[in-house]
């Protein structure tokens, strides 16, 4: 089972900071944390079932984005961290 460690606000919405999650990819791994943990989790993925803009998601320190976005492999020893999109100068 993957790692997901979570950063506030999703530590407020998991009361946890990390959880093991059995995932092949990253969409499947979403849309069991949606079903886990409800509708305010809904912002991991967008109306096309792709990775989110508004969140950065770490596969072993990679950004999914820049991977195979939703699309991007899991395996059991992987380290996920979950965190909202920051921006600011």
């Amino acid at each position: 089972m993957a790692l997901v460690r979570f950063v506030s606000p999703f530590t407020k919405i998991t009361n946890t900071k990390e959880v093991h999650v059995n995932a092949n990819n990253i969409r499947e791994l979403c849309k069991k944390l949606i079903n886990i943990y409800g509708l305010d989790m809904k912002i991991l993925l967008d109306e096309k079932d792709e990775l989110s803009q508004k969140i950065i998601v770490l596969v072993n320190r990679r950004n999914a984005h820049t991977l195979q976005g939703a699309d991007t492999t899991i395996e059991n020893e992987s380290e996920i961290l979950i965190m909202p999109f920051l921006c600011g100068g």
